[in-house]
C-alpha cells in the first residue's frame, strides 16, 4: 500500500482506516524506527516517537492534500515528532541538572582536554557524538545540520524550515559555526 493509499484509507475511517494504520506500521514503521535511532535516540525512545508519529498522522491525515505529497508529508510529521521529543528532552535535562563543586571540576577538566573524549573513536563516531550533544542544546539547528549532512539541497532544507534558499544557506552557515565547539576535538581524528 502506498503512502497515498494509506492516507486515503485513514481519511475513509472504519475498517479502511484500521487496514491503513496497519499498513502504515508495516510499510514505514521499521524505517521510521531506524531513522529515529540514527538521529540519536534509544530504541525505546524511538518506539515512543513512532507511536506519537502514527497518532499525529491519523489525527491530521485530512490536512494532507495528496497529489503525490503524502510521502514527504508523512516523513515531515515523523521529523517534527522527533524534533519535539529532542526539544522536550533538552528542556527536561536543563531543568534537572544540578552541579556541585566536584561536577564543575570534572566539567572544566573535560573542556580543558576535549581530545580525550575522542580516544578510541572514529571521526564519524566523534562527529555523531558531538552532534548528539549539540542536538540536546539546540535541536532545530542540529536537525538542519543533519538534513544538510544527509545531502539535502538548500532548496529542500528551505522548504522544510520555511525559508528561501539564500536564507537557508545563511542559516546553515550559522549552524555550522554553532556546532564547532561540540566537534572541535574531532579535528585530530581527521588528520591521523
Amino acid at each position: 500500500m502506498s503512502e497515498e493509499e494509506i492516507i486515503r484509507g485513514i481519511c475513509s475511517g472504519g475498517r479502511a482506516m484500521d487496514a491503513a494504520v496497519k499498513a502504515l506500521y508495516g510499510t514505514l514503521g521499521q524505517h521510521m524506527l531506524k531513522f529515529f535511532v540514527h538521529k540519536g535516540v534509544s530504541g525505546d525512545e524511538a518506539k515512543d516517537i513512532l507511536q506519537e508519529t502514527i497518532v499525529k498522522i491519523v489525527r491530521s491525515a485530512n490536512s494532507c492534500d495528496g497529489g503525490g505529497a503524502a510521502r514527504p508529508w508523512v516523513w515531515q510529521v515523523a521529523r517534527n515528532c522527533l524534533m519535539d521529543f529532542l526539544r522536550k528532552r533538552s528542556r527536561i535535562a536543563d531543568d534537572e541538572v544540578a552541579v556541585n563543586d566536584e561536577r564543575w571540576q570534572a566539567l572544566e577538566e573535560t573542556t580543558a582536554a576535549p581530545a580525550a573524549c575522542a580516544v578510541g573513536m572514529t571521526a564519524d563516531e566523534c562527529v555523531a557524538s558531538g552532534l548528539a550533544v549539540f542536538a540536546s542544546k539546540d535541536a532545530d539547528r542540529a536537525w538542519v545540520l543533519s538534513l544538510h549532512m544527509d545531502g539535502f539541497s538548500m532548496e529542500a532544507i528551505g522548504v522544510q524550515i520555511g525559508r528561501s534558499a539564500g536564507a537557508t544557506k545563511t542559516f546553515v552557515c550559522e549552524c555550522r559555526k554553532k556546532i564547532q565547539p561540540f566537534i572541535a576535538h574531532c579535528a585530530e581524528l581527521l588528520t591521523t
